[in-house]
Formats: structure tokens, C-alpha cells, sequence
């Protein structure tokens, strides 16, 4: 009767974020859904342009409906790409 091994192999990985500002308005990184560089945005710039309260853009973003990245001090950035796009679906629903 042959004997079989098994063999547990463990990997760490490490994700490394990235973020380019240009001035004080805009800030550009690495967006992992949209699988590009795209404008990063504040909870307050998202929450201005998407129109909604805070609390709602984080729903959105613990949704999937709007691409966000938590950075390792703990500061949440939205991808514009997808607010914009979230933004105009709505948009259009209602009118």
C-alpha cells in the first residue's frame, strides 16, 4: 500500500498603494476593479459628486457599486472612474 504526503504551503503577501497627487485637488492611483490608474477621490469629493451622505457613499462602497481602496493609515479613497459612472446610472434612472 502506498503512502501519500501532504504538503501545506503558506504564502504572505504584502499589497503596496501608491498615490500621486498633483497639487492639492487632484490624486491619481491604482484602482485593482477597474484594473487601471485612475483619479482617486475623498470621501468629500465622492460624497460632492455622487450626491449622496457619507454614510451612503460607504454603503456604496462596501457594495461594489462604487470602487474604493482603504489606505494603510486608514484613509478611504473612491475611484472617480466608477463614482462618475455610478452617478450618471443614477442620473438617468431618475429621469
Amino acid at each position: 500500500m502506498a503512502r501519500t504526503k501532504k504538503i501545506l504551503i503558506t504564502t504572505e503577501s504584502q499589497e503596496h498603494f501608491i498615490l500621486r497627487t498633483f497639487g492639492r485637488e487632484h490624486a491619481f492611483g491604482y484602482c485593482p476593479k477597474c484594473d487601471r490608474e485612475t483619479e482617486m477621490l475623498t470621501v468629500d469629493q465622492a460624497v460632492s459628486l455622487c450626491e449622496v451622505k457619507t454614510a451612503e457613499a460607504v454603503r456604496l462602497a462596501e457594495a461594489g457599486k462604487i470602487h474604493s481602496v482603504e489606505t494603510d493609515s486608514g484613509h478611504l479613497l473612491f475611484c472617480k472612474v466608477s463614482a462618475t459612472d455610478w452617478e450618471e446610472e443614477t442620473r438617468n434612472r431618475n429621469v
